[in-house]
């Protein structure tokens, strides 16, 4: 296993985010580092409790997205494919 050392951690609330020296079981937290992703587990897996993992989530959010001028398609969809690359969360479609 990877050693990191955690030097930041911010936690949100009302919308904002605010720097925290601790954080509870269970609170979501913001480690800015290039190493965790979403879903990392930080601590020995074996101890923490098992959870089980939806494998496909219903979105909790469903908006549509239209290019105003027809030539700047291409580079929306290459933003979103950019995008949904580094987040499980975030899917789309393209509606034809």
């Amino acid at each position: 296993k990877e050693k990191i050392k955690i030097t930041e951690m911010c936690v949100p609330t009302n919308g904002e985010l605010y720097s925290s020296d601790t954080a509870c079981s269970g609170d979501i937290v913001i480690l800015p580092n290039d190493v965790l992703q979403l879903n990392s587990i930080l601590g020995n897996e074996i101890l923490l409790p098992q959870r089980k993992f939806i494998e496909n989530p219903l979105p909790m959010l469903q908006t549509t997205i239209a290019v105003k001028k027809s030539e700047q398609r291409e580079i929306l969809l290459g933003a979103l494919t950019e995008i949904s690359d580094g987040d499980p969360l975030l899917k789309y479609y393209v509606d034809t």
